[in-house]
């Protein structure tokens, strides 16, 4: 009996022991769910703002295609509008026009600056540019009859030619305000006459100024140059 009432005694300590540890556990709080109306008035929010955003996007490209469909047909019938009849001294060529100018009007024998009365001939030609092509690129050509060089010290014609075509280009660029303007040089390769006389070579010793109009299909300001005479 006295080994059996150890054993309860024991017994009922264990039990004691593990009813006192459970006592010394807390359960966990309890997780109320928040409160989410505020986060759902924020998502419906989001998503107006996000099919508002694609619905823009599809108008914007909508407007863009018939922008740029707009400006291809413009820039069509420009390009299939006649040009208008050219100014008096001017002829019409294949994307503008041009005028020729003898070479004594503006400069002395194998020089490259201009002569006094030149400023009002260039004068009256800026004056049409102006007027007539303002939109235009302006390409100035020199030409020189097939003489060579002697007496002045310019390596060739070509020289000459470009260097006569320069100064022709900074006076236009300078009356018209413009920088649509370049210069080249022909030497004496595109000749207008027998370079056999006098009066042929004189009409080989000239400058040519072509107002072009911009290309239709190429980027603002750009027009193909011409190829002279």
């Amino acid at each position: 009996m006295a080994g059996w009432t150890r054993y309860s005694a024991l017994a009922a300590l264990v039990i004691a022991t593990g009813l006192a540890g459970c006592g010394k556990k807390t359960a966990p709080p309890v997780q109320l769910p928040p409160d989410t109306s505020a986060y759902d008035q924020r998502i419906r929010e989001l998503e107006d703002a996000l099919r508002q955003a694609e619905a823009d996007r599809d108008a914007n490209r909508d407007r863009l295609a018939q922008l740029q469909n707009e400006l291809d047909n413009l820039r069509r019938q420009l390009a299939e509008t006649p040009e208008p009849p050219p100014p008096p001294d001017w002829k019409a060529v294949e994307g503008g026009a041009m005028t020729s100018i003898e070479g004594t009007l503006l400069f002395d024998s194998g020089k490259a600056i201009l002569k006094p009365g030149a400023r009002e001939t260039l004068n009256r030609i800026a004056d049409v540019i102006s007027d007539r092509y303002p939109d235009y690129d302006v390409y100035v050509f020199g030409h020189t009859d097939n003489e060579p060089i002697r007496y002045s010290a310019w390596k060739d014609n070509y020289e000459l030619s470009a260097q006569r075509a320069l100064t022709v280009t900074r006076y236009l660029r300078d009356a018209l305000g413009s920088t649509n303007i370049c210069a080249g040089g022909w030497g004496e390769y595109r000749p207008v006459a027998e370079n056999t006389t006098a009066e042929g070579r004189q009409a080989n010793r000239r400058v040519e100024i072509y107002a072009m109009r911009p290309q239709a299909d190429a980027e603002p300001g750009q027009s193909n140059p011409p190829r002279g005479r």
